[in-house]
């Protein structure tokens, strides 16, 4: 009995402590957190009121399949190996041609219980991360800034909303950066004041981050990097505090070990990797820093000003402008620090750790060029400019070396991506400000108090807020994408199974979409591929294997000599789009004529077993 009263007793003090460590947690932080949580509501609404139904297609619905097939390997469903993805059958390691996303699946496991449909599970995934990077970034500056809630704000929206991420809106994988304030949060509160607790949550924060991304695992573990040799060369912390930060993330990578390992081995053995030619396309260019993203005021009225100027982007994949106030803001910070360093030990510490922060920038930056430096660079992609020029000059950078020195990471294709290193450390930076302003104040206290908040609150919101909520297609097709009973039916049937689906037309309706032909409606078809989590010869990815293109093109142009090469392929339904076969409206007749057998059809769908 008095065993039992100690231990409630216990517990009982446990939880009171627990409430009352939330509550001043609440205290601290309510009022930014309510705020970028607004914000991220305001922003993302539209989708909000479709949440379960709306997707702008493309690698939004890839992105959405990957998070559903997750979910049923997971759970254990029609997943004997959680490399083998129930596209692109009968190929193997189909999981493997792209990022898993794996722990961004675990998270939003219990969004599949409630409605199966993949788009909820994207779109609510996308908004969260969003929040997330806000957040966490805001509790690192008010970290950084000794509790101040103006400038904690401004850092967290700026990382959140800066046009880097709404240049990568859709890419959900890499929207997984959230993770990385949160992470360096945790190193800096470790060294001040040593806790086992922080080094579980590094741990548990750096696994779930490397499994969500391996690029942003590559920019985040260059990120740490880059603090930990900070800290100890700086002499900011010893090596010995140190150390229990380097094994938790080793843990982590560790931890990651087993799905590297497959990737390594497969992309060995295929030769899944990007060569120079395509990291240039999709790097950045030195410009992109400083051109004016095109959905901001400030954006606005410069290409109306100049109708002619260059576009930002270089990269058709991303847009590297993160400010010009930032760079001013970093570049008073670190000059003025540098000067006084040596008179005020504040002073100095603002001044190692604004090198650090810029370090990580310049990392970033460095990376995102990809493997040369271009000078009066030109768009590859660009409407504008169609010449295909890459640029008039142009000097070898340090990521030319990667594919002879470091073919591990050659699956970075895209990395203009790296910017948003470059974002991160001005945003810390910025958290630094008002340690740096606070020695101005008994001077000019008007001046800090209300001119330098007020000018930089007009100038982040001219240069980096976006003008309007998230960005929506304009084709009415996408606002009502809920399940097809024919993908249900599919679904529900186990004896249904490796599937191709056919879709002759280039386009859906009314959509401006130019692709070659085994694009035909692929988006669509991986969507419910997730859904249904039936092998289906479709496929999208990273790569595709060797004879998907010409099979595919082959089979959406049918002839009843198809069906010898599908049964050789093991394809024992075929699930013809209507909606996507109107030139050539006799392609059921085609099928069925051949001795094959109707098992469903709809305005829109039929199944025929083969």
């Amino acid at each position: 009995m008095k065993s039992s009263k100690k231990d409630t007793s216990k517990v009982t003090i446990h939880l009171q402590r627990m409430s009352r460590g939330l509550l001043k947690f609440f205290k601290t932080y309510w009022l930014g957190t309510l705020l970028i949580l607004c914000v991220t509501l305001v922003f993302f609404w539209p989708i909000i009121t479709r949440i379960d139904s709306y997707s702008p297609g493309g690698d939004a619905m890839f992105n959405a399949w990957t998070l559903a097939r997750d979910q049923h390997c997971i759970l254990r469903e029609n997943c004997s190996s959680y490399a083998n993805g129930n596209i692109f059958y009968p190929n193997k390691n189909s999981m493997l041609y792209s990022e898993t996303q794996l722990s961004a699946g675990l998270i939003t496991l219990p969004l599949h219980f409630i409605n199966e449909n993949p788009l909820l599970s994207y779109n609510v995934w996308t908004i969260i991360s969003f929040f997330l990077a806000g957040w966490f970034m805001y509790l690192l500056a008010k970290y950084l800034s000794h509790n101040n809630e103006f400038y904690s704000i401004l850092a967290g929206l700026a990382f959140a909303f800066g046009p880097i991420k709404m240049a990568e809106i859709v890419h959900l994988q890499n929207l997984s950066i959230f993770y990385l304030p949160l992470i360096v949060l945790l190193i800096l509160k470790y060294l001040k004041q040593p806790k086992r607790w922080l080094l579980i949550w590094l741990f548990i924060a750096s696994t779930l981050f490397f499994f969500s991304s391996w690029y942003q695992m590559v920019f985040g573990l260059a990120a740490i990097f880059v603090i930990l040799t900070g800290v100890w060369l700086f002499k900011i912390s010893s090596f010995k505090s140190i150390v229990p930060i380097l094994i938790a993330i080793v843990l982590a990578v560790l931890a990651t070990l087993p799905l590297a390992k497959e990737y390594v081995s497969f992309s060995g053995q295929t030769h899944l990797s990007y060569g120079i030619g395509s990291q240039n396309i999709y790097s950045a260019s030195a410009v992109d820093y400083f051109i004016p993203y095109k959905n901001t005021l400030l954006g606005n009225y410069y290409y109306k000003t100049f109708p002619t100027a260059q576009v930002n982007s270089y990269s058709p994949d991303g847009d590297s402008y993160v400010g010009i106030s930032l760079y001013l803001v970093a570049a008073f910070i670190l000059v003025y620090s540098f000067i006084k360093r040596k008179t005020s030990k504040s002073m100095s510490l603002v001044f190692k750790w604004t090198l650090i922060f810029l370090f990580i920038a310049a990392v970033g930056f460095v990376i995102s060029l990809g493997p040369f430096l271009k000078f009066g660079s030109s768009y590859l992609y660009h409407v504008h400019n169609a010449s295909g020029s890459i640029s008039k000059f142009t000097i070898a950078l340090p990521f030319l070396f990667v594919d002879a020195l470091l073919p591990q990471i050659g699956f970075i294709r895209a990395i203009d991506r790296s910017s948003i290193l470059v974002l991160f450390g001005l945003c810390c930076i910025l958290g630094l400000l008002p340690v740096f302003l606070s020695h101005f104040k008994k001077r000019n206290g008007l001046l800090i108090k209300y001119i330098v908040p007020l000018g930089l609150l007009v100038c982040l919101l001219l240069e980096l807020a976006p003008t309007s909520a998230v960005s929506m297609s304009p084709n009415p097709y996408y606002y009502n994408m809920s399940i097809p009973k024919a993908y249900k039916l599919i679904h529900d049937n186990p004896k249904i199974n490796n599937i191709v689906v056919l879709t002759p037309d280039y386009n859906y309706p009314n959509q401006q979409f130019i692709a070659p032909p085994f694009y035909n409606g692929v988006f669509e078809q991986i969507l419910w591929a997730g859904y249904d989590n039936k092998n289906t010869f479709n496929g999208y990815s990273g790569y595709f294997p060797k004879t998907y293109n010409s099979d595919m093109s082959k089979f959406n142009n049918f002839q009843p000599s198809d069906l010898p090469l599908m049964r050789s392929l093991g394809i024992q339904y075929i699930l013809v789009d209507k909606l996507l076969s109107s030139s050539d409206p006799n392609i059921v007749s085609k099928i069925t004529s051949a001795n094959t057998t109707i098992v469903y059809q709809d305005s829109r769908y039929c199944l025929i077993k083969i």
